[in-house]
């Protein structure tokens, strides 16, 4: 419910589609996720990279920035959101993707979790699980091909119900990594 109320904060607070605009932003790229109790953080920051696109006319460098200015505890979540934000910009070009997290992230950990919010944003149906694929084989850096191929795995595990389609999508993942396409017991 908490990521609800502020992704309509930011994503419906900015469109006025709804005949609502919030009073609850500002011009500082943090705000409201600045001001509220730390168990609130996550569910703020997992939507507040759109706001800051807003704010930084698009600039996703300066919003990189900001998430790594974030509290230490919500920046896993504002890098995921610039992830799939990248993710929007980017579908059906995996490369361009892994471009942009590059360029828009300095350190392997935040870049790691741009990059995971990429590709679980291309992983939403089956559909898009050969982009998702692909593109954790383009990486190189271990730590970013280690959390590219977490992300869809756990994905894949609730997009496939049937044992067969999903022991299909899990041979397609790198031979390193395929242990990890185990599904918890019922």
């Amino acid at each position: 419910c908490y990521s609800g109320v502020f992704m309509e904060n930011v994503v419906g607070g900015l469109s006025g589609s709804m005949g609502h605009f919030t009073e609850y932003l500002s011009e500082d790229p943090h705000f409201p996720c600045n001001t509220i109790d730390d168990r609130y953080l996550s569910a703020c920051y997992l939507y507040h990279s759109f706001r800051m696109l807003n704010l930084f006319e698009g600039d996703y460098a300066k919003v990189g920035a900001a998430c790594g200015d974030a509290p230490t505890a919500a920046q896993y979540y504002c890098f995921r959101s610039l992830g799939r934000d990248v993710a929007a910009v980017t579908l059906g070009q995996p490369a361009k993707a892994i471009e942009m997290c590059g360029d828009s992230v300095s350190d392997v950990q935040g870049r790691s979790y741009c990059l995971a919010g990429a590709v679980q944003a291309r992983f939403w149906g089956v559909e898009g699980a050969e982009e998702a694929l692909s593109m954790c084989r383009m990486l190189d850096n271990p730590d970013e091909k280690g959390w590219c191929y977490w992300t869809i795995i756990v994905r894949a595990t609730e997009l496939y119900e049937a044992e067969p389609a999903f022991q299909g999508f899990c041979i397609q993942v790198e031979e390193r990594f395929r242990a990890w396409c185990v599904r918890e017991p019922s």
